[in-house]
């Protein structure tokens, strides 16, 4: 239903471009990417050893304008819809959640995680031509997470409201699988920078390659529930076609 939702607005928009296009001159162009990547705690000290991380790739798709400022410079703005997901995996020793109630349960052991953020970005862009064919990019990014997922297991390991027991566990613990997520803690908003390079098939069609990263973490303010703050960090491999000018 989301899916189809940001379809409909996505082709009003189109539609509402072309005419803008048409009386300005801009470049209107549709997008069609993959995005590799993810969230990262902050700061990194608080990765722990033995850490691993698996992006799942899922297409994106989007629409931009372009204003050909000069020779060398051109102005963007897109709107695109991403899925971003990946999976990770770590040992952890007493790793802390709190409650409401201002207690704590601590654990140690193995973690698997999950984390699916799907949501509408609206990036503005600035292209420089360093030679023919060839530009770097840059800008800032705004985006609306529309549905956020971020789910973890503790498994074969021990739980516990004292942390001297958890500190001192002798791993791997017990066999058994605590489930919890922080779902309802994700925030609805994103923002942050990003860079990248692109690459001209010919006058219409371009290949491009974008790194983002947010400056605000995915959780609310208010979120302590773990001790560390996680960051998108991600990267974007797409194709621009050119419609008309």
């Amino acid at each position: 239903m989301i899916c189809k939702k940001i379809l409909i607005i996505l082709t009003i928009l189109s539609l509402n471009l072309s005419l803008k296009a048409q009386d300005r001159k801009f470049s209107l162009y549709p997008n069609l990417a993959v995005d590799l990547g993810g969230a990262v705690p902050f700061p990194l000290s608080d990765i722990p050893d033995g850490a691993g991380g698996t992006p799942k790739p899922y297409p994106s798709l989007g629409i931009g304008t372009e204003y050909n400022f000069n020779e060398n410079w051109q102005f963007a703005f897109e709107i695109n819809y991403h899925l971003i997901a990946f999976s990770a995996t770590a040992d952890v020793i007493s790793q802390a959640f709190y409650f409401e109630d201002g207690s704590a349960q601590y654990f140690s052991g193995y973690t698997e995680t999950d984390v699916e953020l799907r949501m509408v970005e609206f990036p503005l862009l600035a292209f420089y031509k360093m030679k023919k064919g060839r530009r770097f990019l840059f800008g800032a990014y705004y985006s609306r997470i529309l549905e956020g997922r971020f789910e973890t297991k503790g498994i074969n390991g021990i739980f516990s409201p004292d942390k001297s027991l958890t500190d001192n566990a002798n791993l791997p613990g017990p066999e058994i699988t605590i489930p919890y997520n922080f779902n309802d803690d994700i925030d609805n908003f994103d923002y942050g920078l990003l860079i990248g390079y692109s690459y001209d098939i010919n006058p219409k069609l371009y290949l491009w390659a974008r790194i983002n990263v947010g400056f605000k973490s995915i959780f609310k303010k208010e979120f302590i529930n773990i001790d560390y703050e996680m960051y998108q960090v991600r990267l974007n491999l797409g194709v621009s076609f050119k419609i008309f000018e």
